[in-house]
């Protein structure tokens, strides 16, 4: 079975370093240090299964990167999860509004990381399949 494949978004390098060499152990994993590169990457045909998101990045921050990323026929249903130092309500409503699936704050276990991904992707493949048994039953 082909891993899946996460994108990873962060601009402490040595955080990027440990999420993406964590994540590597159970996914493919591209890493990219801030929105922009994210919006490049995936503008040059890359399609990731989740993305993992920091919030404070220079450049394009993390809500500009999901305004971008919510706004495109393509990308918009790529499963979010936001990881970040920022616990204030407002900005977290802000991220739900936009259509993340979760939103971890640091520091944050790499295992609970790991584990949310896990099950985001498990409810993404148990909804396509759903989705094509009732396309099947018509």
């Amino acid at each position: 079975m082909k891993k899946k494949l996460i994108l990873v978004i962060e601009d402490h390098a040595g955080l990027r370093m440990v999420e993406g060499m964590f994540l590597a152990n159970y996914f493919d994993v591209v890493t990219k240090e801030d929105g922009l590169g994210g919006i490049i990457w995936m503008s040059q045909g890359n399609i990731p299964d989740l993305i993992v998101l920091d919030l404070m990045m220079p450049r394009l921050n993390g809500v500009e990167f999901l305004i971008n990323l919510k706004s495109s026929g393509i990308f918009r249903n790529i499963p979010v999860i936001v990881v970040s130092g920022d616990e204030e309500k407002g900005i977290i409503d802000q991220c739900y509004g936009l259509g993340i699936a979760n939103y971890l704050i640091k520091p944050f276990s790499p295992k609970v990381l790991c584990e949310k991904i896990n099950d985001i992707l498990l409810e993404q493949d148990q909804s396509e399949i759903r989705a094509t048994l009732s396309l099947d039953v018509k």
